[in-house]
């Protein structure tokens, strides 16, 4: 579009029917214009077309003006547009990262009291296989001494062979004879304790001694 201003700079003066002052400001305003001074050469035109309303360089200068200040208007509002955007965008993934971040210590947390609820449990375990070897090695001991008590028994049993076979011919079991033996046991202790006292009477010396 400047390019095009600037042919219209050049070529004006030479353009029939134009007011000397129309062209003077014309190339005012398009000087100014191409300098990057865009007010300035605004004032411009919009003070000569008070004057000129109907001359067709001011009024194309104006409508160039005019349509670059609304591409301009529009490039604005689509820069900002996509500055936010990418505002947006980078809000998303700052969130995003928050979150997955929330997401691992919260992962990294549960892991943890998994990992103690593991050595818990593996603990109990270890108390409870303790717990049960103890409980056989006891049972072991217990069943040792009862096999010992038991040959100890048959052994005793062994010694006295000839009384274990003449009870089984008398068909007495040996609570029977034990009682039997224990009853008899007390019959010779009564005896002896009578014979202590009749012993122990002062002997007749009238008497005989048989």
């Amino acid at each position: 579009m400047r390019t095009v201003f600037i042919l219209c700079f050049f070529i004006a003066p030479i353009l029939t029917g134009l007011a000397q002052s129309a062209a003077q400001s014309f190339h005012l305003a398009s000087g100014q214009y191409i300098h990057g001074k865009a007010p300035e050469a605004k004032a411009t035109v919009d003070n000569a077309l008070r004057k000129y309303p109907s001359d067709k360089n001011l009024n194309a200068l104006r409508e160039l003006m005019k349509q670059e200040q609304k591409d301009e208007k529009k490039k604005n509002e689509e820069n900002k547009d996509d500055k936010d955007k990418k505002d947006d965008k980078d809000k998303s993934k700052e969130e995003k990262e928050k979150e997955e971040k929330s997401k691992e210590s919260k992962d990294a947390k549960e892991k943890s009291e998994e990992e103690k609820k593991e050595e818990k449990k593996s603990e109990e375990q270890k108390k409870k296989d303790q717990q049960e070897k103890e409980k056989q090695e006891k049972e072991k001991k217990e069943k040792e001494a009862g096999e010992t008590e038991e040959k100890e028994g048959e052994k005793k049993e062994n010694k006295n062979p000839d009384l274990s076979e003449k009870l089984q011919q008398m068909k007495i079991s040996e609570e029977t004879a034990k009682m039997i033996l224990e009853a008899m046991k007390n019959q010779e202790m009564q005896y002896l304790q009578q014979q202590k006292r009749k012993s122990a009477k002062p002997r007749d010396k009238s008497k005989p001694d048989w």
